[in-house]
């Protein structure tokens, strides 16, 4: 989540340009680009982040470094959960779907020589709850279509450090860009398509997944116009597994993935393009046998490359297929 860092160029612009910059628009950024990030297709993020260019080229240079040390000051924790109706409704099978959401980024930005630096933090908790109804359009493909709701709650705690900083920028940013909170209603309404192959050692799956987000800040600071983010998501993948081995209950495969996510409306500024990609590697064991809570667990490298997220971590999975 490239937040922080779109303050400070915001708070650059303040005192450079007047006030060009719209902090509705800001607002309406930060709100969509928490979507994106805890949605759970779109981006995941990790342990042990590292350049994945440094394992085939130890002398490789980043261009952008900025995009490891980024990631590695995001902090999302998310719990999901699922329900699904026993017996089909209407011909399509019914899952209840939930989600409950922290993600944070703390930052320290210096904008005046030989003063303390200010401190930035920025905080979204989300609560996620909709309905999915799945339909079988003959043996291999399949459609989903969803309608969603997510309560959202921003923080922006800023501490002007300096003498400078609080005398200059604090009287044109205070309440407005900065130390602000804002709660938010977001309707999502979603359509996927499905086409999975079994063979015989495991799967492969194509999935085109349309994700729709509008929505309404339900408080905001007097000075901030009614902020209504809007953001669109298209997500387009495709994943193997490869079965290994079974030994009683336990089985063991082998997962691979690869996606392109194209983003529209407000998210796409924060993350300095309008797509990216992610692909991943890892184990998964099936737990059905043990729990009724997920399907699959596992580990893996997940990398992701044409954002300011650039860059690969260690990652745990969860209901990955």
């Amino acid at each position: 989540m490239t937040l922080p860092i779109k303050v400070c160029a915001l708070l650059c612009c303040v005192m450079t340009f007047s006030l060009q910059a719209n902090p509705t628009k800001q607002l309406e950024t930060a709100l969509s680009t928490s979507l994106v990030l805890t949605d759970g297709d779109s981006i995941t993020l990790g342990f042990g982040d590292f350049d994945p260019q440094k394992i085939f080229n130890p002398h490789f240079t980043n261009k952008d470094g900025e995009s490891i040390a980024l990631r590695k000051k995001l902090r999302l924790y998310s719990v999901p959960f699922s329900w699904e109706a026993k017996q089909p409704y209407y011909e399509h099978k019914w899952h209840i779907n939930g989600r409950v959401s922290y993600l944070n980024q703390a930052d320290f930005i210096s904008l005046f020589d030989e003063a303390q630096s200010d401190s930035i933090s920025e905080t979204v908790y989300s609560a996620t709850f909709g309905i999915n109804a799945e339909k079988a359009l003959g043996s291999k493909w399949s459609y989903i279509i969803g309608l969603n709701s997510h309560y959202l709650h921003y923080d922006n705690d800023y501490d002007y450090n300096s003498q400078q900083s609080r005398d200059v920028l604090k009287p044109l940013t205070n309440n407005l860009y900065t130390n602000l909170n804002s709660n938010a209603l977001v309707l999502n309404p979603s359509l996927s398509m499905v086409y999975r192959l079994p063979r015989h050692w495991g799967y492969y799956e194509y999935k085109l997944n349309i994700n729709y987000y509008y929505g309404w800040a339900l408080s905001q600071p007097n000075e901030i116009e009614s902020a209504k983010p809007e953001t669109t998501r298209i997500l387009n993948g495709i994943k193997a597994k490869f079965n290994m081995f079974k030994v009683g209950p336990f089985e063991q495969a082998f997962y691979i993935k690869g996606q392109r996510i194209d983003l529209g409306g407000d998210s796409h500024a924060a993350f300095g393009t309008d797509h990216f990609y992610e692909y991943g590697l890892g184990f998964l064991w099936d737990s059905r046998h043990w729990t009724s809570w997920f399907d699959n667990f596992g580990i893996g490298i997940n990398i992701h490359s044409g954002s300011s997220l650039e860059g690969a971590a260690i990652v745990l999975y969860f209901n990955e297929i």
